[in-house]
């Protein structure tokens, strides 16, 4: 078995992480194939900022919309590198870095690209969590922005739920898919924070339920 040390240097090369990848993609392409989707149409087809909670990350390509890449923000670990380079195949383009104060430089790109028209992606649990819980990062964005933050959960009716911290839902192929979207909303500059976040964090977890439900899953447990 490679050591731990062995192991990370092994992920930290691009040309396996590029393999890695392509192979996540080429799954997720299957699934995509074989499956039934139900998406409806989201409601505005304009820029917004998209959220999702972190276990259903996976199918984040069947929230993208309009004729411009989505733009996620991922963490700079070696895990946010697989993703991004996963999500070139999906049109996903990646911002590396942190929504909080303490990244200029990530904040700075993303208000651009949303100035130039992309819509937004974000995890706002992630990318450690605690689960299903909104951090302040997307708050922040969605305010310098002065993009509509849209709530979406997506659930599907075979696959299987890891056992992570956020709970992660890796689809099978031949499955049901469905999409719901919430009420877009935005976040005014002499808004409140905390009231903010507890508005979106229920949104989100209302809207993940009916998701599950109508998939015939059990909901997922924030705690």
């Amino acid at each position: 078995m490679a050591s731990p040390l062995i192991y990370r240097r092994l992920m930290a090369l691009a040309s396996l992480q590029w393999l890695i990848s392509a192979l996540g993609a080429g799954y997720m392409m299957l699934v995509k194939w074989t499956s039934k989707l139900d998406r409806p149409k989201p409601p505005l087809n304009t820029p917004v900022i998209i959220a999702l909670w972190h276990g259903r990350l996976a199918l984040l390509h069947y929230l993208r919309h309009g004729n411009r890449s989505l733009v996620a923000l991922i963490s700079g670990h070696r895990d946010g590198q697989l993703i991004s380079k996963a999500g070139w195949y999906f049109d996903i383009r990646t911002v590396s870095g942190s929504s909080n104060r303490d990244s200029v430089r990530a904040v700075r790109e993303l208000v651009l690209l949303a100035r130039e028209g992309h819509s937004l992606f974000f995890t706002p649990d992630g990318p450690r969590g605690p689960r299903m819980r909104v951090n302040e990062g997307i708050i922040r964005i969605a305010r310098l922005t002065q993009l509509p933050i849209v709530p979406a959960a997506i659930s599907t009716s075979r696959g299987v739920l890891m056992k992570t911290w956020d709970r992660f839902l890796v689809p099978l192929p031949f499955s049901r898919i469905v999409i719901r979207w919430g009420e877009p909303f935005r976040i005014g500059h002499g808004d409140d924070d905390d009231g903010a976040r507890a508005r979106l964090e229920k949104a989100l977890t209302k809207l993940q339920d009916q998701a599950d439900q109508a998939m015939g899953r059990k909901p997922v447990d924030a705690t």
